[in-house]
């Protein structure tokens, strides 16, 4: 293993670790969500609220922002220039917060007219509308926190420091969590939307101690552009477009879910959660640890060495969402049941979540790679590609999601995400392919399909664990629930190592290796010189 993938590896490892806390505090938030509010007309006022604010942030946020941030400002400490790196930054913070506080004002003067665009059938009921208005309203300057959290996340990373900026979102987790525990009794459905605004605040306070460590110095200047900020508004509009596009697979999903039964944008939320739990642990922990170490080798014109880290992320992405696809798919009941299945969240709430969760995990590893291939695109520089292709992977989801929520209501809704995204994935992937010659190898494309066989045979043994310890135990009882669904997982990752070690991918015999080295202190001497790559 070179010492670039070892870089990965490391940085990798701590961003999931990061990941992994905010997504145990991101499902103990939805927990607790559904103890208080269940699925009813609260619960999708406040979803549909938050979605607002949420999508906005995805664009100009990390998404669009760092994507066009952190090539260019990696690209200055890779030739050691940190002073023109803090400059440019500088210049990009005081563009966001100008453009921030605009569309912040936009947003909650405007926010009857976007609820009524993006929740159409909520005009149906007047009383979930109004409430959907209000909680918009406050919530909207939440894009002003994490946007700038996101920023910060971007420089933090180009510096090697992947730890704090991954734990920030978890500041969410807890204010919605402190919120919704202490004070619903006085303030009901408020509390969430006082939760969102005290951890966006928050995510953007915890980056500021290590952005004084590395030095960064913010300058506050009117004179806002140059040739480099010139590049970078070249870059982030088409990614912002891309991500538009993208996006308008989330809002036209929830457009046709408002027009189904009380409770399906809530069953979506709560199995889009799910599904995105080991997606943010896996697949965008290493997407956000790879993007720096891509963009310093096409910066310096090191082509072989890029296609070797690509190869590296996809190999680690494939050894680790192949199986949590599906035992997630197999598992979906017992994990749904046992998460959420307590307080206002019924039994029939369950089924109808499990449902949705088995869709969108279908296209788990899809979306999973799908983001390392654009993070490839956009280390490269090019914005354009990755949304002339995005651009069609949104028809086809409409077209989908007409088709099939017909025969699957809201389960059709979550397929036709994933169908898209796979299509997405195959096609992108044709582009990047002619990109750059040889970068999907007989080899990478030998080691996924073996990897998926090993977690066939993982399926398996949980589907049998599963059901031989229902058979046994008392469901009832949410320690049984949870011994089925952890002694069933358990099994399922043991049988998918030795599976891959019969099947003779030499990856699985050094795993153990691999991860040792992710976790080695002597990894930290390698951090300390990222900069100097």
């Amino acid at each position: 293993m070179t010492d670039s993938n070892l870089k990965v590896a490391r940085y990798t490892g701590i961003v999931m670790a990061a990941t992994l806390i905010c997504r145990i505090l991101g499902l103990g938030r939805e927990v607790v969500i559904s103890n208080q509010f269940g699925a009813g007309f609260e619960a999708d006022a406040f979803f549909v609220a938050f979605m607002i604010p949420n999508l906005l942030r995805s664009l100009i946020g990390e998404g669009a922002l760092n994507t066009a941030f952190v090539p260019v400002f990696s690209g200055y400490l890779a030739h050691q220039d940190k002073e023109k790196a803090d400059a440019f930054a500088s210049k990009v913070i005081n563009l966001l917060v100008i453009t921030l506080i605009i569309i912040i004002s936009l947003g909650v003067w405007a926010a009857p007219s976007i609820v009524n665009m993006i929740a159409l059938g909520f005009k149906n009921y007047p009383e979930k509308y109004q409430l959907t208005v209000r909680l918009t309203k406050i919530m909207f300057p939440y894009i002003g926190f994490t946007s700038l959290a996101a920023l910060f996340m971007g420089i933090l990373n180009s510096y090697g420091v992947f730890f704090i900026p991954a734990l920030a979102p978890a500041m969410l987790n807890i204010g919605i969590i402190l919120f919704a525990l202490f004070y619903t009794t006085r303030f009901g459905i408020y509390s969430l939307a006082i939760g969102v605004m005290a951890g966006g605040l928050f995510q953007v306070l915890i980056h500021i101690p290590s952005l004084l460590k590395k030095n960064f110095h913010y300058h506050i200047s009117l004179n806002i552009y140059n040739q480099e900020v010139g590049l970078f508004f070249q870059l982030l509009i088409p990614a912002i477009i891309g991500l538009a596009i993208d996006k308008i697979n989330f809002v036209v999903d929830r457009i046709i879910a408002s027009f189904l039964a009380t409770g399906s944008i809530s069953a979506l939320y709560y199995a889009n959660r799910l599904m995105q739990f080991p997606l943010g642990v896996f697949g965008i922990a290493l997407t956000v640890a790879i993007l720096p170490t891509l963009s310093k080798y096409v910066a310096k014109g090191q082509l072989a060495e890029m296609r070797d880290s690509f190869s590296f992320g996809f190999k680690l992405l494939s050894f680790f969402t192949w199986p949590s696809m599906v035992g997630l798919i197999v598992l979906s009941y017992p994990v749904v049941r046992l998460f959420y299945e307590h307080g206002l969240f019924s039994a029939q709430d369950t089924s109808i979540t499990q449902a949705a969760l088995v869709c969108y995990t279908v296209g788990l590893f899809a979306t999973a790679i799908l983001r390392l291939v654009i993070s490839t695109f956009y280390a490269l520089k090019d914005t354009r590609t990755p949304l002339r292709v995005g651009m069609l992977a949104v028809a086809i989801n409409i077209i989908l999601d007409l088709i099939l929520v017909r025969f699957l209501a809201h389960a059709g809704i979550a397929l036709a995400t994933s169908v898209s995204a796979i299509l997405h994935l195959i096609i992108l992937g044709v582009y990047l392919d002619k990109k750059v010659k040889g970068i999907f190898s007989n080899g990478l494309m030998v080691f996924s399909w073996k990897s998926l066989l090993a977690s066939i045979f993982m399926a398996l043994t949980c589907w049998g664990t599963a059901r031989y310890i229902g058979l046994k135990l008392d469901l009832s009882s949410k320690i049984f629930q949870m011994a089925q669904v952890l002694i069933s997982g358990l099994l399922g990752i043991s049988v998918y190592y030795f599976g891959g070690i019969m099947l003779g991918i030499k990856e699985f015999r050094n795993a153990r290796e691999m991860i040792k080295l992710i976790i080695n202190r002597k990894m930290r001497e390698l951090d300390k010189n990222v900069s100097a790559d």
